[in-house]
């Protein structure tokens, strides 16, 4: 299942909260869970209807005196709660973030960050109902929608500060943002957090079968609302078994500032993740006769952001091409050979009719080190002594 965040109108931790109820998310045994644990809390959800359509609203509560919680603190209980490894990686990383966020825009260091502003408890029932809720919906891939932009003025503790918040501004960036002509908050420092810590990609739009839609409403009277849409993937026109048609994202851009070291680790770094399908880099002469090179990565569509954040950190080049492309694959499937007394790992496909296999290369590699030869020793016989 995916989940599209139409973020247009604004988000929050408690308009996600409110979305995800109102796709059918019963956050009881999260609340009973966060008893176990330590914290005594309520999670209200209840319906509400404004121009938008019928959606709901959230609202976190507690009894008793909150002792000021820093993020270690928050981290200690998202470790002691009842939840999956995931959901909690989930919270840990939209912590992480937020907490690196509050530091800067405070100027203190990380460990000093507390949540006045936004309220510990509302901050780790947020975090944290946010990210089981996406579990309990089965959400294995999250796209939002270009940000809102906005402005204005807020008054906190600090007094009155511009608007995006300073924390809400850090995480903003590197993403993409529309002009939305409001003078008030859409975005929440948490709710921009989330943004940053669980999206996979930014798109226009949803994408496979529509399943279900849950629109939350937040505290300020505005109309509309986050819409929460849930979609199937289209199955894929091409498979490995059987081949065909798909489609395949190019990244490419050309580089002339690297040294030769800082370009064979950015090579290898971005040949071992796990959802970049090829790299090339292809020598030539840039700009001002400078020795350069384009850098090209193929990788599946959902896995842009990912890996265009890869090509960014290891290169630090200033932009990258996008190009959706169509590849026609051939039937293939992972089988295995013998080999000079070896079984190496091999690909085996299909060709106008006829079936072939060659070994993995990682897998004569490893042959090769074990015989103590040259990987070509595995593939040509040894006839005798030379001539």
């Amino acid at each position: 299942m995916d989940a599209y965040l139409d973020c247009a109108h604004g988000i929050s931790g408690d308009m996600t909260l409110a979305a995800l109820s109102h796709l059918g998310v019963d956050f009881a045994p999260l609340i009973a869970a966060l008893a176990r644990a330590g914290i005594d809390c309520c999670l209200e959800t209840r319906p509400e209807t404004r121009a938008a359509g019928p959606g709901r609203r959230a609202d976190v509560s507690w009894d008793s005196n909150q002792p000021l919680r820093h993020p270690a603190d928050i981290a200690a209980v998202f470790a002691a709660v009842e939840v999956s490894a995931a959901v909690r990686g989930r919270a840990l990383k939209t912590l992480e973030a937020l907490t690196l966020a509050e530091a800067e825009a405070h100027q203190v260091p990380p460990e000093q960050v507390h949540f006045h502003e936004v309220g510990a408890i509302d901050t780790l029932v947020d975090i944290l109902g946010v990210c089981w809720g996406l579990e309990q919906l089965g959400v294995k891939r999250i796209a939002v929608s270009p940000l809102p932009w906005f402005s204005g003025t807020v008054q906190c503790a600090h007094g009155l500060i511009p608007l995006p918040a300073p924390a809400t501004a850090w995480l903003m960036r590197g993403k993409p943002v529309r002009p939305g002509g409001v003078c008030e908050e859409l975005i929440t420092p948490t709710g921009a957090a989330l943004v940053h810590a669980l999206a996979d990609a930014f798109e226009d739009g949803p994408r496979g079968v529509l399943a279900g839609l849950g629109t939350g409403y937040g505290s300020r009277p505005a109309p509309a609302g986050l819409r929460v849409w849930l979609s199937e993937p289209v199955p894929e026109t091409a498979s490995a078994a059987q081949g065909g048609r798909e489609q395949v994202l190019q990244l490419e851009t050309h580089l002339d500032h690297l040294s030769g070291e800082e370009l064979g680790m950015a090579l290898t770094a971005l040949a071992d993740l796990p959802h970049v399908l090829d790299v090339l880099w292809l020598p030539g002469i840039g700009k001002k006769n400078r020795p350069a090179g384009l850098l090209r990565v193929l990788c599946p569509p959902e896995a842009e952001a990912a890996a265009a954040q890869a090509m960014l950190r290891h290169t630090h080049s200033l932009g990258l091409r996008r190009q959706l492309l169509e590849r026609l694959i051939l039937p293939r499937e992972a089988t295995t050979l013998d080999c000079c007394g070896e079984r190496l790992a091999a690909k085996a496909y299909i060709l106008e009719g006829a079936r072939y296999a060659r070994p993995e290369a990682d897998a004569v590699r490893a042959a090769a080190a074990r015989r103590g030869v040259g990987a070509p020793a595995l593939r040509f016989t040894n006839t005798g002594q030379g001539g």
